[in-house]
């Protein structure tokens, strides 16, 4: 065992000093049958008569019979082509006519089509299976040479334990003692050298991702509450907060600040009494809390997780919660049972709990385990055999490989089932494929009918065929998955440039788009898919865009513009969305992308709530309203066609008007006066003023639609 460590730290330290200029020659099988040889120009001018391969296990030499490739040549290297048989796990050289040897590479092996026929592994016991008696490990790596377990425990001891290879390239060892809660890695050999690289399959790990650790899992039970059935996505009210920004300031009076523990905190308050945190969220009448990223991320230090700040885009880990907000980031079972307990206490005031995951990308790919195990699989490349990069962050999931589908399915699975999530929201979803989210949905919904995937449908610069991505353009072939619709957000809104204005902000000229925004009529499969949305964690809050595109007007005014998009977005038809401390004019001092910004500019300011109590009471008045009156939660566009209207009056002011067989009323008018000139109308019989920004009234049938103005009429 000795000798082994030392042999891994041998080839380690000669791989980390090779110069590449230094290199003579690389050996790569790019199919089951084929190998191609690169010699350098520098040696013997890139010429050998002959070539062999060498099996490592029994020195076995034998003759390779292939060409040169006439003007061929990789960055001063030329190419020689063998067709050859070889068996995978073994270790082979290649070898010139003068005695110049390198390593066979296998790694190119995974973009060949026959790749995942011949090596889908559709089991599900990946990862360790502990009991006290012994601990089982298996990783999936078909293209290694072989694999070794590494086992650190507690007194500071280290065990190696050689892995056997199994089927379809599944690496497999059984340790006859009790594991818990000690750390392990695998090192994985794919020419000469090891790399050391975590498990993607562990339930845990250690702080900053340096080690996965053994959990028993009947420590760890599954604990659920039995909620409402949610009948159709339009049924929701999803609410968007960070973990850390959602209680990180000293105004939040939550003592767990940046933890999940946040959120199990009782009574909490601001300094003028009003409820902070899970009361004031169970106050304010969401159905859905839409947590950004909470599995493990990469560029915050979870030692030190005031040091640094980043919103988790940048994921290190998809099979583990982050450290950072976890109270101690190296205890095994805090990492779990902190989650759960988060979403338990949500689910106990009946609120459902949504994860933001970014199953498009990783952090790093030269670092990561996924591409450790199996290198050039898990990530989709371009023709030439660079990483795609749709995603702008560096590399996209390949996620038509079945065993990259599969991993996003389990790992979906997991968090469903061990952590109870309700949902998923998919960050730049456009980059996967439709099949892989179809699969996601119905897997969910098989164990919660309740369950609701939706994400970014933008169509990114991704390696993947345009027909076959999750984009908004696509939304008739992923009729059961929900879309942002920046259609909404940019006719009311205005674009994401800060100048630009929508409806709402006083471009009257696109009344009549706003009409067909808030009825959202046939833009989507079904109206259940539109995630409607003027504010999210990405670019600029819309206090902080009115303070710009708007600057000429009172503060006053851009406050009431402001309420008018929160009232379009909760009354709208489709699914609505908002921000955290959107309800009372989030600021983040008018920057538009805060990922890394601190928790200055990013945490929730809950002193701001105090000062807009009463636009807060105007949300949950708004969120009421939608929650018991059918008309706002039409599922079909039948429904909408048969019982909602729009009209543009005067070119200016909208009319919307809707009938309901059951609910508080049974029909509404609202008028969204987004002009600064007060419109007058005339009120039909029976019809009772509900709300108006003004504080108006109906004298002898008229009523006056002040200027920026929302009016709700009931009868």
């Amino acid at each position: 065992m000795l000798y082994l460590e030392w042999l891994i730290v041998v080839l380690k330290r000669k791989d980390g000093y090779m110069e590449e200029s230094a290199v003579r020659m690389k050996a790569y099988a790019v199919a089951f049958d084929e190998i191609r040889v690169y010699l350098s120009k520098g040696y013997y001018n890139g010429i050998s008569s002959q070539f062999y391969i060498k099996n490592i296990e029994n020195d076995e030499l034998i003759p390779l019979n292939g060409d040169s490739l006439n003007n061929s040549s990789q960055d001063g290297f030329q190419e020689y082509v063998f067709h050859t048989n070889f068996t995978m796990g073994k270790v082979y050289k290649v070898v010139d006519a003068y005695g110049l040897s390198c390593y066979l590479d296998f790694s190119k092996l995974s973009m060949c089509e026959e790749f995942d026929e011949l090596y889908f592994y559709d089991h599900n016991d990946l990862g360790n299976q502990y009991t006290k008696e012994k601990t089982t490990f298996k990783v999936w790596a078909p293209l290694a040479t072989g694999v070794i377990l590494k086992v650190m425990k507690w007194n500071g001891e280290t065990e190696l334990f050689p892995m056997k290879r199994q089927k379809k390239g599944v690496y497999f060892v059984e340790v006859c003692e009790d594991l818990e809660l000690e750390q392990y890695v695998y090192l994985i050999r794919h020419t000469n050298s090891y790399e050391v690289t975590l498990d993607p399959y562990a339930y845990s790990s250690s702080s900053n991702g340096r080690a996965s650790i053994i959990v028993d899992l009947e420590k760890v039970p599954c604990r659920q509450f039995d909620l409402p059935v949610l009948e159709k996505m339009t049924d929701m009210v999803i609410y968007e907060t960070s973990v850390r920004d959602f209680s990180m300031s000293s105004t939040s009076g939550m003592k767990n600040k940046g933890k999940f523990l946040a959120f199990t905190e009782l009574n909490t308050s601001t300094d003028s009494g009003n409820p902070t945190g899970l009361d004031y969220l169970s106050c304010l009448g969401i159905t859905h809390l839409q947590l950004m990223p909470i599995a493990d991320f990469a560029t915050v230090d979870e030692k030190n997780p005031l040091e640094l700040y980043n919103w988790g885009y940048d994921p290190l880990a998809y099979n583990v919660t982050e450290g950072s907000y976890v109270t101690d980031p190296d205890d095994g079972y805090m990492r779990m049972t902190e989650a759960q307990r988060m979403v338990e206490a949500l689910h106990s005031r009946g609120i459902r709990v949504v994860m933001d995951v970014v199953f498009n990308h990783m952090h790093d790919v030269n670092i990561n385990a996924l591409e450790r195990t199996v290198p050039y699989y898990f990530f989709r490349r371009n023709e030439d055999g660079s990483l795609s990069n749709g995603s702008w962050c560096g590399n996209d999931l390949n996620t038509t490989a079945l065993m990259c589908r599969k991993y996003i399915l389990d790992m979906c699975r997991r968090w469903q089932v061990l952590y109870g999530i309700d949902g998923f929201r998919f960050d730049l979803m456009g980059i996967i494929d439709q099949e892989t989210m179809k699969l996601v949905d119905a897997q969910g919904k098989a164990l919660d009918p309740s369950f609701v995937v939706y994400g970014e449908g933008w169509n990114m610069p991704t390696a993947l065929d345009e027909e076959m991505r999750t984009t908004i353009q696509n939304n008739l072939k992923t009729p059961y998955i929900g879309f942002f619709n920046d259609f909404f957000r940019d006719t009311l809104r205005g674009t994401n440039q800060m100048e630009t204005k929508g409806y709402f902000s006083g471009d009257t000229y696109k009344t009549n788009d706003a009409m067909k925004a808030i009825c959202n009529l046939d833009m989507f499969a079904k109206i259940t898919q539109s995630i409607n949305y003027v504010e999210c964690h990405d670019n600029a809050t819309c206090y902080d865009k009115l303070q710009i595109s708007n600057y000429d007007e009172s503060e006053k005014i851009r406050k009431r513009r402001s309420r008018l998009m929160m009232a379009a977005v909760i009354l709208s038809q489709g699914v609505p969305f908002l921000h955290s401390g959107q309800e009372f004019f989030r600021t983040k001092g008018g920057l538009s992308n805060t990922y890394n910004a601190g928790d200055q500019v990013n945490a929730l300011d809950w002193n701001r709530k105090d000062m807009e109590i009463d636009t807060t009471q105007f949300v949950q008045f708004l969120i009421h309203l939608r929650k018991n009156n059918p008309c706002f939660r039409y599922g079909s566009y039948d429904m909408i066609r048969k019982n909602v209207k729009t009209e543009n009056i005067n070119h200016r002011m909208i009319k919307y008007s809707l009938h309901q067989n059951e609910g508080e009323y049974k029909d509404f008018i609202i008028y969204f006066n987004a002009s600064l000139e007060t419109l007058q109308v005339e009120v039909e019989d029976g019809f009772q003023l509900l709300y108006h920004s003004e504080k108006g009234k109906i004298l002898d049938h008229q009523l006056d639609v002040n200027g920026v103005c929302l009016a709700i009429l009931v009868r």
